[in-house]
């Protein structure tokens, strides 16, 4: 493991050249409740030297809102209303996400990383799983219940997290695709985990490609416009896609309309449609809030 990358310190620990962070990915950790996913996500930050973000970013957007970190987790899970609260909470999630990719990479183990973060080219997933028993163990230590207490309330809170999942994002949580390497810490423990992720980061597929920042300006950019079309009184609400390139935003998605539509010979029938926005294409100088010709008419 001791590739031209790296270093060996007196610890023996690894740790990659971490100036700017130029030589380095960033890393998602997604995992099952008592999984040990925190712990890795400690060990991959210590090792080398990047930080590590889980609860920090939801305290981020809570602090921007005025609201409590437990009243904004709420929000997120919620599945049957508050969609519209529950999509602006996600694009200032994603925003907070993208800001800080813009300083350099991080280990981040909290709330659905690699999907608020597509987008971002050469992010390395990372998927932990563990066995029921060992999971149930580790939760009747922290909390001080019996096993069976233990066991439905992890299967509780997994089925709740796979549920949310679905909802958002149209895929199975589950789904081994959706990672580029999935670790099963019953067999292989923390610590190997460890340097099996940062062996990994050091692999072709996830060195640093020479127009990788900027594309991470675009994402950070687009998702500053997206926050901003979900506060704007006139774009709120509505399911607007936004997409950043070569000092280009463009906004695509349905806006809801209404007025009076004549059909079959039928006068002043009042109706709802729907209208696709082709193409809603600004500069990005013009900045978040749209103008007269981006109503998506």
């Amino acid at each position: 493991m001791n590739s031209g990358n790296n270093r060996i310190l007196a610890s023996g620990k690894s740790t990659f050249d971490t100036h700017k962070g130029e030589k380095m990915t960033i890393v998602t950790i997604s995992r099952f409740t008592m999984t040990g996913g925190r712990e890795l996500a400690e060990c991959v930050s210590e090792r080398l030297g990047i930080p590590s973000l889980s609860r920090e970013v939801i305290a981020h957007v809570a602090d921007q809102f005025g609201i409590s970190e437990e009243a904004l987790w709420e929000k997120l899970s919620q599945t049957k209303q508050g969609a519209q609260e529950r999509y602006l909470y996600l694009c200032a999630l994603q925003l907070s996400l993208a800001e800080r990719a813009q300083k350099g990479p991080f280990v981040y183990h909290g709330l659905a990383g690699h999907f608020l973060m597509r987008g971002i080219p050469q992010i390395l997933k990372v998927g932990i799983v563990a066995p029921l028993k060992q999971r149930a163990e580790t939760f009747m230590k922290r909390k001080n219940v019996g096993f069976a207490e233990a066991v439905r309330s992890i299967e509780r809170w997994d089925e709740m997290r796979r549920k949310w999942v679905r909802f958002l994002y149209r895929v199975d949580w589950l789904d081994p695709s959706l990672y580029d390497m999935v670790i099963n810490i019953g067999s292989i423990g923390v610590q190997s985990a460890c340097d099996l992720v940062i062996f990994t980061m050091d692999r072709e597929e996830f060195k640093e490609l020479p127009e990788r920042q900027g594309m991470i300006d675009e994402f950070a950019l687009a998702a500053k416009v997206q926050l901003q079309l979900a506060l704007h009184d006139r774009t709120k609400g509505l399911e607007l896609k936004v997409r950043a390139e070569r000092q280009t935003v463009t906004i695509r998605g349905r806006v809801l309309t209404s007025g009076i539509f004549r059909w079959g010979g039928k006068r002043d029938y009042p109706q709802r449609y729907y209208r696709s926005c082709q193409s809603c294409s600004r500069r990005a100088e013009r900045g978040g809030r749209p103008g007269r010709d981006d109503r998506s008419s």
